[in-house]
């Protein structure tokens, strides 16, 4: 990393309180020699970046630090000895993905308020936008202050987790709606000229509510939600000509620079372990393989949550697959099938899971350049399973026992609850490198089974065996934003803002 500390706590702490303490927000980060009227054009461009970050700092703090939680990607620099995979992130790190991401919504979400009145293709947008965004947020930290946020008023009372969930799946359905219904009125019209993810089709963005809308509810195990979701006329991401991908533009793709410009990264032995299991044809599009001498035909990820090691010893270990070009994903269309299987592994929409299991993978395999036998023969693979991590270049230190044998071919005299670990597994390899959403899935399912870290380092109680479950509060919230904090923690957490304490979808053992 360049800087590690672009955003240094005092510039974030001021940031914030300017943002809880005024309505002023036209003195909020303007330009004074800019147009001072709301444009939405100029506007939302900085919100869509919090659904995926390409601003290398702040992808660096927020997708790919936190998002190392998910098993994708390992950090291969120690800064310090404080890191989210030893359990013991600093405090400024720590408040990164909840601060930084309420600083590029509301801002600019409460403009778009004011110019349009709160109603309209441009309020559909900022709410879906803001939605998704919060998603990310919600999912990392827990509760937070949702339905109560309001121009001039950010310190208010947390929403309980459930309630966040609810009123972000009505908020994306309604907007959903609203631009479904521009783009049937107005086929050509495409308002949002700087959308960096769908060139301005108000459709492409309705069919991207509603399946983040499919997410969320199978998340929080909303039967009735998932039901509306799959029903929904607008439609889902069924296809990888949908898939909401983000353009880095100028920037460049900040995971590619990370890894192989700074160092600061390489793939999760996680990963690699399962993928070299099942001979995955996709390994080549993910990853490089290794430098390590004698192992250069080999792809071989880094164990997570080594306390201490010099970056140059760990250099040779396979790094992501990426051009400065490279797009980056956030919802593709093998998940939607995943999902679906598990709806129909629940009784809780028609159709056949191994058909929607299937389907998913293929998806995947096409998204990532695999076609014909390739496909075909690893869907009907009965034997492989997730390999073991021996053999490292570094010592067998990095040894440990794997207890999962999930398989890749489905087998109708199995579980259900195998059938969901197979299900959770492929979504987790299709999903790759969504870091946030992956740490998600493996801690409401259990799965896939992730490599423990090698040092834990927490003070608050993290499993190493469970990993952190959620990261603590911003100190911002602690300090200002003090009785809503306390009666959150008190009332909706148990008294635990700690990384040990399980949010109410996680699986509990």
């Amino acid at each position: 990393m360049k800087k590690i500390v672009k955003y240094t706590f005092l510039t974030l702490l001021s940031g914030w309180l300017a943002i809880g303490c005024t309505s002023n927000f036209e003195e909020y980060n303007t330009d004074p020699y800019a147009p001072q009227e709301a444009d939405p054009n100029m506007l939302l461009p900085t919100m869509v970046e919090a659904l995926m970050y390409v601003q290398q700092n702040d992808s660096q703090m927020v997708d790919q630090m936190v998002g190392a939680l998910g098993g994708y990607l390992t950090c291969s620099n120690r800064w310090g000895g404080m890191n989210f995979d030893t359990f013991n992130p600093s405090a400024d790190w720590n408040q990164q993905a909840y601060n930084l991401i309420f600083q590029d919504i509301y801002p600019n979400l409460f403009k778009i308020s004011e110019f349009s009145q709160e109603s309209g293709h441009w309020w559909a947008i900022a709410n879906i936008v803001r939605a998704a965004a919060m998603i990310r947020v919600t999912d990392t930290y827990g509760p937070i202050p949702y339905s109560q946020v309001k121009d001039g008023l950010m310190y208010v009372p947390y929403d309980s987790h459930e309630e966040v969930y609810t009123n972000i799946f009505n908020d994306l359905q309604n907007a959903a709606k609203t631009l479904s219904d521009y783009a049937t009125q107005y086929p050509s019209s495409k308002p949002f000229t700087n959308d960096a993810i769908y060139g301005g089709d108000y459709a492409a963005w309705a069919r991207l509510a509603n399946s983040l809308s499919l997410r969320i509810a199978m998340r929080t195990g909303n039967e009735e939600g998932v039901k509306t979701a799959i029903a929904n006329q607008v439609g889902l991401i069924t296809t990888n000509a949908q898939n909401a991908m983000v353009n880095p533009g100028v920037q460049g793709n900040p995971y590619q620079l990370a890894s192989a410009s700074w160092g600061d990264l390489r793939v999760s032995s996680s990963i690699t372990d399962y993928m070299n299991g099942y001979k995955d044809p996709r390994r080549a599009a993910y990853f490089t393989k290794c430098s390590f001498p004698g192992y250069t035909d080999q792809y071989i990820g880094m164990r997570s949550g080594e306390a201490q090691f010099d970056k140059a010893d760990v250099s040779s270990y396979s790094l992501p697959n990426l051009t400065a070009a490279s797009y980056l994903p956030y919802f593709v269309a093998a998940e939607t099938q995943f999902l679906l299987a598990e709806a129909a592994l629940k009784g809780w929409t028609s159709g056949d899971a191994k058909s929607y299991y299937e389907a998913g993978i293929r998806l995947s395999m096409e998204q990532n350049g695999v076609s014909g036998d390739d496909v075909t023969n690893y869907i009907a693979d009965t034997e492989s399973t997730p390999a073991d991590h021996t053999g490292d270049p570094r010592g067998a230190t990095y040894n440990y026992d794997r207890a999962t044998t999930v398989k890749i071919a489905w087998d109708a005299e199995t579980t259900n609850e195998k059938h969901l670990e197979q299900i959770i597994t492929q979504k987790w390899i299709a999903n790759y490198p969504m870091g946030i959403e992956a740490w998600a899935e493996y801690r409401r399912t259990g799965y896939p089974e992730l490599a423990p870290s090698l040092d834990n380092l927490s003070t608050d109680g993290v499993d190493t065996r469970r990993g952190a479950r959620r990261l603590v509060y911003p100190i911002s919230e602690r300090d200002y934003n003090t009785t809503n904090y306390q009666n959150a923690v008190a009332n909706l957490l148990g008294g635990q803002d700690t990384q040990a304490k399980d949010l109410f979808w996680a699986k509990k053992d």
